[in-house]
Order: structure tokens, then sequence, then C-alpha cells
């Protein structure tokens, strides 16, 4: 085994498998998970688990039921739930959680009520109003009224059948498109799993917990690093309730931006220091040279800023970090196909009969995946065609779609950087920047005429970020259960059990908590934000200022490509070389922002550990960084809870 790669389970003495049972738990929890979240991104504002790759709250659940199946074991042996029933509702609490979360539901469901709601004569949002799907969208002011503003309750039939129809719409689309990626999953896990033998770094800290629980917990590495973290946090919990109490500062500590007031240097913007003890042990887990990359890259970045301003150029947006990044994700796709290109040529060969393969161990027969795949695809691209999108453009959206999600797939299998998030440049955004845009019966250069721009804004609720994506969680599921030798056909139906329950759940949470507190009267988060976010920050303006291609943003795009491809290159040709695309492609984020230091200070202990003490010294280590994840997930997550149920703002480990 590589040094360098987390040292992964050894065959669990237990016999694991998904079973009924583990799907009913799974089941039970999703809604309680979904209300948590709700509460605490979007209430609340806080910590934001959905936001980074391996989840707190999953990874605290998960703890939870380690621990009391401990005691189950003990006292009641034959009712303890074997590793792989306790790695199956991880996994279905994941799913439920990307398909809920800060990236998807939580902002769709204020979306399509708010741009009735929000329109007023100054913003003159009345302009689109032709243009939008009536048959998504919800134009009831008298029942949106209690949504934004309290002291209501969903749980009223007139408030249920007015939302039921656009939600019932949204969720068979939403079903349809993450069992897409279920399905290119499928055909993709054989390759990645078990020809190239990827690492899948996220996945580790459950595989260890659940299937070394004696071992890991015998460790006094792990209860040192537990300590640490989760004392930090309870310290930090209490000054948060009483500023009398001192504190640790680990969050924010410092914006080394505020020392830079002189141009050029000023351009550097944001460059906040924090030190997550979570963040610092799940990078741990990160390659050397991943880990490298994201915080180059990140310096990277902030230095074509700095150049910008000290070469004087004005030509907006420039240097187009977001555009460049962007490019990083579509070679990425690129690179992977590239590096499976023979299984896929096996692949196609056997689809149309001129060879079989092997299919056995897989969740579904690869034939069987590729029609259900091609009759997802047909019903989400007429979907797409209903809200107004062109057939071409539709066609190209889902391909760039696709595209992001095969690289965030191969990603999070080869590599598990801690977060993904490409804020504002997916498809829906390429495409008007590609192609331009024109008004209603105008002729010209532009491409995308109104109809087309507000079906586009209407995706605008899964193209946000690619934080929480259901292509990752998904895969790491089929791989669990390569692991651990459970059926991967019965990973499939409780992902997609997790898949349908997390969809009301998400819709049932969201409407819950917005009748009784309302999204404009008392949420500090960003629920109706989300509602005024894809109007007024985009749709308003293209309809009203049609803006031509913009060459720029296409050829940086196109430079992200480039540069990509050609880091990859580099690796493939020389071993030493120390620059991975991934990096460069996650590196101009909102996310990096917040964990450029922490991937910083845990590279640097793993380089001085690996440098001194060997791949000996870095297993021994291992426990002690696994415990800061814990000792952190733990804590902070009882502060999530206590600020839940006591109504007070809860101490935010995670982001801010």
């Amino acid at each position: 085994m590589d040094a360098d790669r987390p040292h992964t389970t050894a065959e669990p003495a237990e016999p694991c498998s998904v079973t009924l049972r583990s799907i009913c738990i799974g089941a039970a929890l999703i809604p309680i998970t979904c209300m948590w979240l709700i509460q605490s991104e979007i209430l609340w504002y806080s910590s934001q688990p959905t936001t980074v790759s391996l989840m707190p709250h999953v990874v605290f659940m998960l703890f939870l039921l380690t621990v009391g199946n401990l005691a189950v074991k003990r006292w009641w042996p034959r009712a303890a739930l074997n590793p792989g029933e306790l790695l199956t509702v991880y996994v279905m609490l994941a799913i439920g959680s990307v398909v809920c979360g800060h990236d998807s539901i939580e902002i769709l469901v204020s979306m399509i009520s708010h741009p009735y709601w929000g329109a007023t004569p100054e913003n003159g949002w009345e302009k689109f109003h032709p243009y939008l799907p009536k048959f998504v969208v919800l134009n009831a002011p008298d029942i949106v009224r209690g949504y934004y503003q309290g002291g209501s309750t969903m749980y009223d039939w007139r408030v249920i059948l007015a939302w039921g129809r656009p939600m019932l719409w949204w969720a068979g689309f939403i079903f349809a498109l993450v069992s897409s990626l279920f399905l290119i999953n499928v055909l993709l896990r054989k390759q990645w799993t078990e020809n190239e033998k990827l690492s899948y770094p996220v996945i580790q800290i459950p595989l260890l917990v659940t299937t070394q629980t004696r071992r890991l917990f015998s460790n006094r590495l792990l209860w040192y690093g537990f300590a640490l973290a989760a004392g930090i946090d309870f310290l930090n919990g209490l000054s948060h309730l009483y500023p009398a109490v001192p504190r640790i500062p680990v969050v924010h500590i410092d914006n080394l931006g505020r020392y830079f007031t002189e141009r050029p240097w000023s351009a550097v913007g944001w460059v906040p220091v924090s030190l997550y003890p979570f963040a610092i042990g799940v990078c741990f887990f990160l390659p050397l040279d991943l880990a490298f990359s994201c915080w180059f890259f990140y310096v990277f970045w902030k230095a074509q800023y700095v150049l910008t301003s000290a070469f004087g150029i004005a030509v907006p947006g420039f240097p187009f970090v977001r555009e460049q990044t962007a490019g990083g994700y579509l070679a990425l796709c690129l690179v992977a196909l590239w590096v499976s290109r023979r299984y896929l040529k096996d692949l196609f060969q056997h689809l149309f009969g001129r060879k079989e393969l092997d299919d056995s161990r897989e969740a579904l027969p690869y034939r069987v995946a590729a029609v259900l795949l091609l009759v997802c695809l047909i019903y989400i691209g007429a979907f797409l065609v209903g809200l107004g999108m062109g057939l071409e453009i539709a066609v190209l959206f889902l391909i760039l779609y696709l595209a992001i999600a095969v690289a965030i797939a191969r990603m999070r299998a080869e590599l598990g950087p801690p977060a993904h998030d490409l804020h504002y440049a997916g498809p829906d955004q390429m495409l008007p920047r590609f192609f331009g845009m024109r008004q209603e019966g105008a002729t010209g250069p532009g491409l995308l005429g109104p109809l087309t721009l507000t079906a586009l804004t209407m995706t605008w609720f899964f193209n946000r970020a690619y934080r929480g994506h259901a292509i990752a969680p998904s895969l790491e599921g089929f791989k669990i259960a390569q692991e651990t030798r459970m059926s991967a056909r019965r990973m499939l139906i409780a992902m997609l059990v997790a898949l349908a329950i997390g969809i009301f759940g998400g819709f049932w949470a969201m409407l819950h908590v917005g009748y009784k507190y309302g999204m404009e009267a008392s949420a500090i988060g960003p629920g109706a934000y989300f509602g005024r976010e894809p109007y007024g920050r985009h749709l308003h303006r293209w309809i009203t200022s049609p803006e031509p291609a913009d060459v720029n943003a296409t050829i940086a795009t196109g430079v992200g490509v480039a540069g990509a491809l050609a880091l990859a290159a580099m690796r493939m040709r020389f071993a030493w070389w120390p620059f991975h695309p991934v990096g460069y492609a996650v590196s101009g984020s909102w996310s990096m922002d917040q964990l450029w230091f922490p991937i910083f200070v845990s590279w640097l202990l793993k380089w001085v550990i690996m440098h001194y003490g060997g791949a000996k010294a870095y297993r021994r280590a291992v426990p002690f960084f696994i415990g800061l994840v814990l000792g952190e997930f733990l804590v902070g997550c009882l502060w999530d809870i206590h600020g839940i149920l006591a109504g007070v703002d809860p101490y935010s480990y995670w982001p801010y």
C-alpha cells in the first residue's frame, strides 16, 4: 500500500450486510436530519454541515450509533448492528442530507415561491413573469405570506395543495436527476474502485470507526485528539453564550488581507486564517501533493488579483478566477474519461452485445443501468424543455452538468478534497457567457432568448454551488459495499429510499420552519435570500439588459481547461511533479478561503511526520487526527442541537 494513502480497514471480523432493519433506521433518521439541517443552515445559519465533504452531522450520528451499539453488543448481542448496517445508515444519511441541504432543496423551496412574492414596482420583476413556467412556481400571495412572515402553519389543506403541485413536479425531476448520477456510478464503479483501486479518503474515518471500533477506541492518541478538539469547542461554545468566559481563537483568527493597505497588494482581498480542528484532521488523509496544491493554488489565485491591479488591467471580471476553475472541473472530467478509456471502450462494446463483461457484482447489470440512465436523461431533457429551454441548449446543459458531476466523483474517489463548491460557474452561467442573450423577437448574435434564460434560472438551486453533490456520497456508498463485501444492489436500494425520503423530508422541513418562524421575519439564514438571488442577481438583468457573449470569460474557461490538462499531463509524465490539477480546480472558491490555512497546517504536519518517521509514524498518528474530527463534530453538533432546542443562536464551529 502507498504510504501516502490512508490505512484502510482490513476484512471485518463480523459479517456485513445491508438489511431491512438498517434501511428502516436510516429512513427514520432522515426526516430528523432534514429538520436539523433546515434549522441549522436556514433558521440560525450555523455550522452549515452540508458544505464540506465529510458532513459533521452524519459523522456525529454514526459515532453515537457506534457507541450505543457497543453497549447493545454487551447486553443484547443478537440485537446489535453489524458494521455493514451502521455504514448503510451512514450512506443513507449522507444521501438524504445532500438532497435536502444547502445546495439543493434549501434553495429550491424559496426560489419557487419568490418571483411573485418578491416583485415590487421598484424592482420591475413583472417583466419576466410572462416567461415563468407556471407549473413549477407558486403564485399565491395568501399562501406564501405565512411562509415568509411566520406565525402560521403548513398543516392546512389549502397550504399543502397549493405547494403540492410545484413540489411534486420538482420531486420527480430531482429523483430522475439524482438517479441518473447513481446509474453513472454503477457504470464507472468497477474501473475506479477495482481496476484503478482509488483510495476514497473521505470514507476512511467512517470505515475505521465502524469496522475497527474497539481497536480504534482503545488507542490513546485518538482520545488525545478528541479531548483537544472537544475542549476547544466546549470552551468556545461557553464563551459564545457567556462572553465573560475566555475563548480559544480557531475560527477566523485573523484576516491577512487587512495588512495589505496599498495598491497593488490590497487587491489580495479577504484572506482569513482559521484553525478548524476537524479540517486539520480530515486533511491529514489527503495525499501530500493534493494538500500542497490546494494551498499553493489558493496563493496563486491571490497573486493573479495582485498582478491584475499592478498592471492596471481594467477588463471587467479579470482575471476570471471563477471561469478558470470551472474550466479546471471540465478538464478533470476529460482526464477521468481518458484514464478510463480502455474500460469505457469495453463497456460500450458490452452494451451493444459485442463483448461480455462480468457485472454480477454490480448493483445492476450494465445494460439495464444504461437503459435506465437513458430514460432518466430523456425525462430530464424533456423537463428542461418544458421549463422553456431550447432542445440544443438543454443537451449542452446536461453535458456540462454531467461533466462537472463526473469530475467531482473522480476527485472524491481519488483524492478526497475537503470541499468542492464552484460557486456561480455552472452550466446555467456558462451558457449565457458562451452564447450571449437577446430580447424576445430580436435578431442578432445573441442565441439565448428570454424563455431559455428563464429556464436556466430555474436550475439555479442545483447549480449555484456543488458542495453537497449526490454523485459523491453514492459512489462512496458503492465503495463501502465493495470494501465490506456487501451487496451493491441492496446498497442501491438503500440509496434510492434515502433519496425519496430526503426529497420529501427536505420539502416538509423547509415549509414547517418557514411557516412557524418566517423566512423574512425570524430566520437569520439565507432562506429569503435564496428566493431573491436568482431573480434579482441574474434573470431580471438578463431580461431587461441582454448581454452579448462574453469572449473574455469564454477564453478564461478555455485557459482553465488547458491549464488543468497541462498539469495532468505533467503528473502522468513526471512522478515528482508536485502540482495537482484538482488543487487548481478547487482552490479558487469560497470554501478554500476558509480551509487553505488548515490544509497548510495539516500538510506541514504530515510532511514532517512522513519525512522523519516514515509510513509507520504516519499510521501511528492517524488515530490522533481522527480524534480531532470526532471531538469537534461531537461537541460542535451538541452545541448546534442545544441552540436549536433552546431557541438561541448556536455556537458555529464551521465556517464562522
